[in-house]
């Protein structure tokens, strides 16, 4: 009787863990906790290649500038978009893009030198921006307390007098510090800077004036590439 029992029970539960099965229902839900599924990552748009020569001028220029500007602090890379159209912008610190229609358009080493630089003050001077004032003008550190003789702890001996005027002038500079921290740098300053370090007169400045007008007049390839870029409203 037992043994009938069971095989009854067996083959009453078969079939409906069969059903559910086929159903696709499941014991454990996808998102047992209730939250929302993270989105995925937005790619950035990928870019056609330019022609090797030009892409090799383009580098080229871009690494001597920065090793002509050490003090910069950042070490993007340059690349080369091939399109027919006027166009340079950067991604953060990590690189500068200009299309082959800009780069072709610089009659000189020294003009596509100075768009280069050019885009390059813009990034750190966003940069700059980025970090806030305190980084402009970072907090002072009080000075070491560096005891000798019969200053050291557990010895009997007088307090180090000279540590504490120490103390009492940097309590008294850390009072009248309260003026307002320099604001971010001029990218044209900037650029001029890195293009004069680079062996480039600054006159290179002024005739790529007019290529730089154009491509600020363009943003598209911008716009599809740095999707989440932050608007950068002091520069022209």
């Amino acid at each position: 009787m037992l043994r009938a029992g069971r095989s009854i029970v067996l083959l009453v539960l078969m079939p409906a863990g069969c059903a559910s099965q086929q159903s696709g229902a499941s014991l454990v839900p996808d998102n047992p906790f209730g939250f929302a599924a993270a989105p995925p990552a937005q790619r950035r748009a990928a870019f056609t290649p330019a022609s090797i020569e030009t892409a090799a001028r383009v580098d080229s220029l871009g690494r001597k500038i920065l090793a002509a500007n050490p003090q910069i602090g950042v070490r993007p890379l340059f690349r080369t978009i091939g399109v027919p159209q006027s166009e340079v912008f950067h991604y953060g610190t990590s690189e500068i893009n200009i299309t082959e229609g800009l780069a072709k358009q610089c009659q000189t080493d020294g003009q596509l030198a100075a768009v280069l630089c050019t885009e390059l003050g813009k990034m750190v001077a966003e940069r700059e921006a980025l970090a806030g004032p305190q980084a402009r003008r970072p907090q002072r550190e009080p000075p070491q307390d560096v005891r000798i003789g019969s200053d050291n702890a557990g010895s009997f001996g007088t307090a180090d007098q000279t540590h504490l005027a120490e103390l009492a002038k940097f309590d008294q500079g850390r009072r009248h510090s309260d003026t307002p921290p320099p604001p971010p740098p001029d990218p044209l300053l900037l650029a001029r800077t890195y293009l004069t370090k680079a062996g480039y007169a600054e006159n290179n400045l002024e005739a790529a004036g007019p290529l730089l007008q154009g491509a600020a007049a363009n943003s598209s390839l911008e716009k599809q590439m740095t999707p989440n870029a932050p608007a950068r409203p002091w520069i022209h």
